[in-house]
């Protein structure tokens, strides 16, 4: 089960050996001498680096819950503990907020006085000194922006202001960081500790743990400490698996997690697991409201390699996994050893596990493999250099495809479906099919992306890559022909539709000349003819008639270029059926979601190879590489595409 999945993955880690702290990050240090004045400023940030990224500190952690609000951490916390205030000063607090505040305030300063009476180490006194002079007032480093919508600045040492996000705040006497203070401090705090597992345990009752299989253990009543640190839609004061809040989700008179019994070390192990891997950039992928958690369980280097080809599959690597998988690798891996993945999410305090599965690493392997090839497809001639679109071929890339860029260009992550996600993680490791649905939306985008800004939607090769994918899995199951990465011939109506659209919107162009800004028939007709073909191309068969006329008095490269790109025409029209000879192709009345995801292959398929011989063509002419044979009339009037520049795809 996942949870002994977990168990284990701690123990290996050792990640119980000292539970009493955990890594985060803490921005802000404040800095107090010896009689708890604030030193100069009294600020210190803890960036480290170019990545404006606070310095991770070892901090206390402690074992209470905190999902009821009146919990604070001991020496680190935010300014809401620090100082009673609210932290989102634009959302007002109810009644049962400002007292949540009130008692995770007091909390913090009563675990000060009684650090202070238990080891009389002075610097204690110096933070309750601070503390009372304060007389409930805001530090002189913090000041509310009321103009506008209402916000705490921090002023830094250097005098310059900054909003406050969701910090955590420190202290250091006389320049000293007190949770780094090994005589006294830390030694204390794993007392402590220590006592509060006592308690918990003595109180605890005795069952068996369904992780461990162990007997008349201490089992744990609520499954602590929570995993914090993790991004929307898990709340900032943690989030944990296992929990049991109402009713309905209780059985035979148990009460809170006695409905699924795992003892107190088990339980503390499986969440110090999540916690630990939802920090570590090789075992952790976090995709707008799901997080893909990933692990081998003996070779640290397989979790690194698959990492890259979830988040960063980039075209050179994925080649050389395609023919050599492992290289780079100092040796390859147990091809038997097990290989774990899991999909999180979160709704409030609650982690949700969206899907989980275990294989070997030689069938992670092959469906990578698989994966991959079903994503291979032709590109329309390039990327936007942003780092938005590096990486077409990564999940997060291709789950984007489902929603729309806001004004910025950038995509709102926060509104990815968490189950699409998990589908199309499954969908890479398990070799299984997104669900057919899918389709739906990554039509429907290209369609608006089409109308609004033409042959530019065609850069968006993930999109593509993504409908190739869905579409062969579901074909490969039929035992029907699968789609290519590029134009091919098939007698398949809508796949042909498609091409036809393609080489009627590049007529209307070389017709029209260099010049031409008006609406192309692609941007006008791709809806359309991709649902009702038969009334859409009824219309576009007369209407190609035309811009072959227009191109033909052009003069004699204009009367060549039409009869090549009618030549073209005739190719895809003799893959239809004919309602008699003479006559224009017998299309369909209408297509259905899948077909409409083969004429959009087919669209761009026809495109891409265009524009790459477009492409080709005109670097010949300008290299002065091309020979009288190879001229090409119908390229020399075709030199009209759009080209990709910063912010066209968006």
């Amino acid at each position: 089960m996942l949870l002994k999945l977990l168990y284990d993955f701690a123990l290996s880690k050792k990640l119980l050996d000292d539970t009493a702290f955990v890594l985060k990050p803490v921005r802000w240090v404040i800095q107090l001498d010896n009689d708890g004045q604030l030193i100069d400023d009294g600020l210190v940030e803890t960036f480290v680096n170019e990545n404006k990224k606070a310095h991770e500190f070892s901090i206390p952690k402690t074992t209470r819950a905190t999902g009821g609000g009146q919990v604070s951490d001991f020496l680190v916390d935010d300014i809401g503990a620090l100082f009673n205030l609210n932290t989102k000063p634009d959302k007002p607090l109810n009644q049962r907020s400002m007292n949540n505040l009130l008692g995770k305030h007091q909390d913090f300063w009563r675990q000060i006085n009684e650090a202070l009476t238990r080891t009389e180490h002075p610097a204690f006194a110096s933070l309750l000194n601070f503390h009372t002079k304060l007389q409930g007032n805001p530090p002189a480093f913090l000041k509310m922006d009321s103009t506008g919508t209402p916000k705490w600045m921090v002023r830094k040492a250097d005098s310059t202001e900054v909003k406050l996000g969701s910090d955590l705040f420190t202290f250091a006497v006389d320049g000293y960081v007190l949770i780094n203070d090994e005589d006294i401090v830390r030694p204390y705090w794993r007392q402590i500790h220590a006592g509060e597992i006592t308690e918990s345990v003595k109180s605890a009752p005795k069952g068996l743990c369904i992780i461990t299989g162990q007997a008349n253990v201490p089992i744990a009543r609520t499954h602590t400490p929570m995993v914090t640190g993790l991004p929307k839609p898990a709340k900032g004061t943690g989030a944990g698996l296992v929990g049991f809040e109402g009713d309905s989700f209780c059985s035979y008179g148990f009460k809170q997690s006695l409905n699924a019994p795992v003892s107190i070390e088990a339980s503390k192990a499986y969440l110090a697991a999540i916690q630990y891997l939802s920090k570590q950039k090789d075992h952790w992928l976090a995709i707008g409201p799901a997080w893909l958690c990933f692990w081998a369980m003996e070779t640290e280097a397989v979790s690194s390699y698959f990492a890259r080809f979830l988040k960063q599959p980039d075209s050179k690597t994925v080649r050389e996994f395609m023919v050599t998988p492992w290289k780079g690798l100092d040796q390859p891996p147990n091809k038997l050893e097990r290989f774990i993945a899991i999909t999180f999410s979160a709704v409030g305090p609650r982690i949700v596990v969206k899907d989980w599965l275990q294989l070997t690493v030689q069938e992670a392997e092959n469906n990578f493999k698989d994966w991959f090839a079903d994503l291979d497809i032709i590109s329309y001639g390039g990327h936007d250099d942003s780092q938005d679109e590096r990486t077409p071929l990564s999940i997060e890339q291709l789950a984007c495809t489902t929603i729309r860029r806001k004004t910025d260009g950038r995509f709102d992550r926060d509104k990815l479906n968490p189950d699409l996600i998990a589908a199309l993680y499954r969908a890479a490791l398990k070799n299984e099919s997104p669900p057919i649905t899918l389709l739906k939306p990554v039509l429907d985008r290209l369609k608006a992306n089409i109308a609004k800004n033409g042959v530019k939607a065609l850069y968006d090769q993930s999109r593509f890559a993504l409908i190739k994918l869905t579409l062969n899995r579901q074909l490969r199951t039929e035992g029907k022909v699968e789609m290519q990465p590029q134009t091919f011939e098939t007698n398949d109506p809508a796949y042909n539709c498609g091409r036809l659209l393609a080489v009627f919107d590049s007529l209307q162009r070389s017709a029209h000349g260099s010049n031409f800004d008006g609406t192309t028939v692609a941007e006008r007709y791709f809806g359309s003819a991709s649902t009702t073909p038969n009334t859409a191309f009824s219309l576009l068969w007369r209407l190609h008639q035309h811009h072959l006329k227009k191109l033909r008095q052009q003069g004699e490269k204009g009367q060549r270029a039409a009869a090549k790109i009618k030549n073209s025409i005739i190719e895809i029209a003799e893959l239809f059926e004919p309602i008699a000879p003479g006559l224009p192709p017998q299309f369909p009345r209408y297509f259905t979601l899948v077909e409409q995801g083969r004429f959009a292959l087919g669209f761009y398929q026809q495109m891409a190879a265009r524009k790459a011989a477009i492409d080709e063509y005109m670097k010949k002419k300008k290299a002065g590489e091309l020979k009288q044979e190879e001229i090409d009339d119908e390229l020399e009037l075709a030199d009209n595409i759009p080209q990709i520049n910063n912010g066209d795809s968006k």
